[in-house]
C-alpha cells in the first residue's frame, strides 16, 4: 500500500469516528430530551450519556437543540449525477427527487432520524435550528441548479429556483413534524412538491374556454 493510499485510508477512518461520536452525541440528547423535555436537559447530562466531555459536545454542537437534529448527509453521488444529467424531467422535479433521496439516505445512516420526529413533535422550540440548517443548504443547492442548467452560480434564476425548493422543504418539515410517528417525511416533502407543480400547470385549451374570432376583443 502506497503512502497516500495509507493517508487517504487514515482520513477515511477518522472520519468515520467523527461520524460515529457525533451520531452518539446526537442520539443522546434526542433520548433524554424525549424522556424529560429539552428545558430539563442540560448539555452536562448529555455529554454524559454520550460518555464524551462537555468540551467534546461543543467540538461537535453549538447547543443542545442543534444536538437534538440529526445528520442529514449530502445526496448521494448517483442522486447528484441524476439530478444534473435527467433532462426527462423539469428541474423542480429533479430537485423534489434530490432532496427525497437525501433524506432517505439520511434515515438509512442515523439512529436517531425517526426519534428526532417522535422529540419533534413534542418540541417545537427546535425549529429555529432546523430552518437554519435548511438555509445552509440553500447556496449548495442553488449552485446544483446553476451547474444543470448551465447558469452562473449567482444567478437569479438558479437562486430562486433553490429558495423556492427550501421553501417547499420547510413546509414538508412542519407537516411532517405534527404528524404521528411512523410518518415518512419524504412522503410529506414528494406531496409539497407535487402540490406545487399542480397549482402551476398551464390551464387547458377547454379551461381557457374558445378562443375570440380574429379581430374580436375579449369580452
Amino acid at each position: 500500500m502506497s503512502d497516500s493510499t495509507s493517508i487517504a485510508a487514515g482520513a477515511d477512518r477518522a472520519e468515520d469516528r467523527r461520524r460515529d461520536l457525533r451520531g452518539a452525541i446526537s442520539a443522546a440528547a434526542v433520548d433524554l430530551v424525549i424522556e424529560r423535555g429539552l428545558d430539563a436537559v442540560t448539555v452536562d447530562e448529555i455529554a454524559r450519556a454520550a460518555n464524551v466531555s462537555r468540551r467534546t459536545f461543543f467540538n461537535y454542537f453549538p447547543s443542545k437543540a442543534a444536538a437534538c437534529i440529526p445528520d442529514t448527509p449530502p445526496a448521494g453521488r448517483d442522486a447528484v449525477r441524476e439530478f444534473l444529467t435527467d433532462r426527462s424531467v423539469s428541474t423542480m422535479t429533479a430537485l423534489s427527487r434530490l432532496m427525497w433521496h437525501q433524506v432517505s439516505n439520511a434515515r438509512r445512516q442515523s439512529r436517531a432520524f425517526d426519534r428526532f420526529h417522535d422529540m419533534w413533535r413534542r418540541e417545537a422550540s427546535v425549529r429555529t435550528q432546523v430552518y437554519e440548517i435548511l438555509a445552509c443548504n440553500e447556496k449548495e443547492l442553488a449552485a446544483l441548479v446553476a451547474r444543470r442548467e448551465g447558469r452562473e452560480p449567482d444567478s437569479v434564476e438558479a437562486a430562486t429556483m433553490a429558495a423556492a425548493s427550501i421553501a417547499i422543504l420547510r413546509i414538508a418539515v412542519e407537516r411532517w413534524r405534527t404528524d404521528e410517528p411512523g410518518s415518512l417525511l419524504e412522503y410529506r416533502i414528494r406531496e409539497s412538491f407535487d402540490a406545487i407543480r399542480g397549482s402551476v400547470t398551464e390551464p387547458t385549451d377547454v379551461a381557457r374556454g374558445p378562443a375570440a374570432p380574429d379581430g374580436a376583443v375579449p369580452g
